[in-house]
């Protein structure tokens, strides 16, 4: 129902936006907006249109402080109001301490409804079809490759080049909801790996992963990497580094496939993979063995070894025992090879994986706290405080631009994990017997949800407010003034009203902290199920600072790199 009301609530504002071509920029923020659905003033004679009420009240009290000139390269977008910050803090702690019991005892039953996709005419057909996914994978290969051409050859203006929108707002950003919703489908589709194993055909080693990397660490140092070149260089603004990093990546892939069995790389090395890994244990969507019987009396075992018809699982995992999500890449090799059709593809409800005991592993921990510390340090980044941190560091240490960026980079990502430690410490004096490590592990898979949907709400102004300027650079990706579609000339609008992406992005962090919530309240049952509530009590509390944390950021102004309303 949540859920449905936000589409519904995203539906309204693009419908309310149908009104009227005509756009003008707002004076206060810059940012473009529409004739049919702005609000407007009447000033001198002119009529200026504005993105919201505060826009339009700000310009009321001090006209003379605003001129209409042309927009900057980058606006400013006001962050939630006030009152709707304050009001989801109150939910959040009522929230916390209230309904905690209730989330444990009311959910067994729900987390246990399935509904079997391959049961429908036709689907199970099409998974064990030779073309899925190989045909479109190829569709996305030949799209990865023209985007990187736009990067390398197209005008290096990111506002007519296609590279930087495509990549980072639309790819980037949307992964975050596909995920939500289909788990690991990009992996199923990864271009990278899709030139990767068309390269290796030709010369493959099938040498074995190292042991000693056989972790997920070599993709957290990516990710880490990759967060210091985007939000260091600004590479999200310049197309040809952009192109490059892109290349970098299939390079890896390249590399990795030529040296190494199956999808190694995938597996271990790949920072979208991973991420997306730990993201998809939330997903509405799973890949399952549809009767353990039927495998236990298997002995072939073709799910995992492969046979003719296609080969074992890529990721070395055993489909016939699988029961997360995580390194599933929904490749359906397993539908193909299983001699019984015992596989199925199911929806379920969200976060079932997080409800499972598993086996915690300590680099999924760290990766759980690098993505909740990473997803609130980008948004860190495009407060107007950020660029006065760096520069300020800069004067008083006397130190170098990438110097001051780095080790303030280090500080906003070391706070929140020497908080949770100092929290997990707390934990473990009111759970007898356990130890700081396992405890530690343990809980940071609560930080999951809390991380996915301040990821989400964070994304949302990217994918809704800058994503339809794709409509337009469709037309002309290299920026050479083409019109391929008819679409050149357009000038679209966001999917969504700035009140509109308020509400969006309080009803996400509220929703995430209502699953963290509930997945602390399981893992504190299975570390001392007779322990009641003042044993979690220290992680309650770190779920409200992170989620509250969340809200601040939202309240805070946004840098944004292309405007429009």
């Amino acid at each position: 129902m949540v859920l449905a009301g936000l589409i519904g609530l995203v539906g309204l504002d693009w419908a309310r936006q149908g009104g009227g071509d005509k756009t003008a920029i707002d004076p206060v923020c810059a940012m473009e907006v529409r004739h049919g659905v702005a609000d407007s003033v009447l000033h001198e004679g002119r009529r200026f249109y504005f993105c919201s009420s505060y826009c339009k009240d700000a310009f009321e009290k001090a006209p003379e402080a605003y001129r209409p000139a042309d927009a900057p390269a980058e606006h400013t977008m006001r962050g939630i109001p006030t009152w709707m910050y304050q009001a989801g803090v109150g939910f959040i702690i009522v929230l916390s301490f209230g309904l905690f019991e209730l989330l444990g005892r009311r959910s067994g039953r729900a987390l246990e409804a399935r509904f079997d996709l391959t049961r429908l005419p036709g689907v199970r057909a099409a998974l064990k079809s030779p073309l899925m996914p190989a045909l479109p994978r190829a569709v996305l290969a030949a799209l990865f490759l023209a985007v990187v051409a736009a990067g390398l050859f197209g005008d290096q203006n990111p506002a007519m080049n296609i590279a930087p929108l495509l990549t980072w707002t639309v790819w980037w950003a949307g992964l975050i909801f596909l995920i939500l919703f289909a788990g690991k489908a990009w992996c199923t589709v990864c271009p990278w790996d899709a030139v990767a194993s068309a390269t290796a055909r030709f010369e493959r080693l099938k040498l074995p992963w190292p042991r000693a990397a056989r972790n997920i660490w070599p993709a957290v140092a990516l990710f880490l990497a990759l967060t210091w070149v985007e939000l260091g260089a600004g590479i999200t603004l310049i197309p040809r580094a952009t192109a490059w990093v892109a290349l970098a990546m299939l390079a890896m892939a390249v590399v990795s496939a030529v040296l190494f069995e199956r999808k190694s790389f995938c597996r271990y090395g790949c920072l979208v993979g991973r991420v997306s890994g730990l993201y998809a244990m939330f997903s509405s969507l799973e890949v399952r063995a549809a009767d353990a019987g039927t495998c236990a009396a298997c002995r072939t075992q073709d799910c995992y070894r492969g046979n003719a018809k296609a080969d074992g699982c890529p990721t070395f995992e055993f489909p016939r025992s699988m029961s997360l999500n995580t390194y599933c890449i929904l490749c359906a090799d397993c539908f193909k090879t299983c001699p019984h059709d015992n596989m199925a593809l199911r929806l379920r409800p969200w976060g079932a994986d997080l409800a499972v005991e598993g086996k915690p592993r300590a680099d999924e921990a760290w990766l759980a706290l690098v993505l909740l510390a990473m997803t609130g340090f980008h948004g860190l980044t495009m407060t107007p405080s950020w660029p006065r941190w760096v520069a300020g560091l800069q004067e008083s240490w006397g130190v170098g631009y990438w110097t001051s960026f780095s080790l303030l980079m280090t500080l906003m990502l070391g706070l929140p994990a020497a908080l949770y430690a100092v929290l997990v410490k707390a934990a473990l004096a009111r759970t007898p017997g356990a130890s700081y490590g396992g405890v530690f592990v343990r809980y940071a898979y609560a930080l999951l949800p809390i991380a996915l949907f301040y990821h989400l709400a964070h994304n949302a102004e990217h994918f809704l407010m800058e994503g339809p300027k794709l409509l337009r650079l469709a037309s002309d990706p290299f920026g050479w003034g083409w019109n391929l579609f008819g679409t050149a000339a357009w000038r679209p609008v966001p999917l969504i009203t700035l009140e509109g992406l308020w509400g969006v992005q309080l009803a996400l962090v509220v929703l995430g902290h209502v699953y963290s919530l509930w997945v602390t309240e399981r893992a504190a049952r299975r570390a001392s199920p007779a322990g009641g509530f003042l044993p979690q009590l220290p992680m309650v509390t770190a779920m409200v600072a992170f989620s509250v944390f969340s809200l601040w950021l939202l309240r805070q102004p946004m840098q944004m790199r292309v405007s429009g309303m």
